[in-house]
C-alpha cells in the first residue's frame, strides 16, 4: 500500500514537473537569428509575365509566446537595398502576430532638434509579415507606396498607392529560388488570412 502510494505520488510530481518545464520554455523568449534569400515578386497577370528578382531579408531578435500562444517579435527586420526614413538607432521592431498569421511592421520613432530635445514623433507603417513558427519561412506584403517617391503625388494618387491588392500588389518569400517556389510558400503562409478575406 504504502508502495503505491510513493508510484503515485512520485508519477504527480513527475508530471507537474513536465508541465511547468513546458510552460517555462513556452514562455521564455527564443532567440531569432536568420537571413533569408528568398523572391521579390509581382501578383495578377502582369505579375506571372514580369522578371521576379532575387530578395535577402535578415532577421535579429527575440520571439515571445504566450501559454495561449500568442507571439511577439521583438527586433530589427531589415529587407537587403530597402531604404527607410526611419534612423538606424530607431529601427527595433515590436510585431504582435493576430491569430490570423500576420504582424504588421510599424517603426515608431522621434526625430530631434539641433540640442538634441525631442522636436517630435512618427510612425513608419512598412509592410504586412507572415511567418512560420521559428521564422525560417517568411512572406511580406509589400507597401509599395514606401518604395515610391510621393512628393509630386496629389492626396488621391498617393491613396492609390496605399492599397495592397492581390492583383498588383508586390511580395517577398523567403527561402524561395523561384517565382512558382515564392508563390507556393506564400500561400502556405497566408492561408488562415486568405481565408478570412
Amino acid at each position: 500500500m504504502r508502495t503505491r502510494r510513493v508510484i503515485l505520488i512520485s508519477l504527480i510530481v513527475a508530471v507537474i514537473a513536465i508541465c511547468a518545464a513546458w510552460a517555462v520554455y513556452k514562455i521564455l523568449p527564443h532567440s531569432v537569428n536568420v537571413t533569408l534569400t528568398g523572391i521579390r515578386y509581382k501578383l495578377g497577370s502582369e505579375g506571372a509575365k514580369a522578371d521576379a528578382e532575387q530578395a535577402t531579408v535578415v532577421i535579429r531578435g527575440k520571439l515571445y509566446t504566450t501559454l495561449k500562444g500568442h507571439r511577439t517579435f521583438k527586433g530589427e527586420i531589415n529587407i537587403v537595398g530597402e531604404q527607410i526614413p526611419v534612423p538606424p538607432d530607431q529601427r527595433n521592431l515590436e510585431i504582435s502576430f493576430f491569430s490570423e498569421g500576420f504582424g504588421v511592421m510599424v517603426y515608431p520613432y522621434f526625430y530631434f532638434d539641433q540640442r538634441g530635445a525631442t522636436k517630435g514623433s512618427n510612425s513608419y507603417v512598412s509592410h504586412l509579415l507572415f511567418t512560420n513558427k521559428d521564422f525560417s519561412q517568411v512572406a511580406f506584403l509589400l507597401n509599395m507606396a514606401n518604395e515610391q517617391n510621393s512628393t509630386n503625388k496629389s492626396e488621391g494618387d498617393f491613396q492609390q498607392t496605399v492599397n495592397w491588392d492581390s492583383e498588383n500588389g508586390y511580395i517577398i518569400a523567403a527561402p524561395a529560388s523561384t517565382r512558382e517556389e515564392a508563390l507556393a510558400l506564400s500561400n502556405k503562409l497566408m492561408r488562415r488570412y486568405q481565408r478570412e478575406e
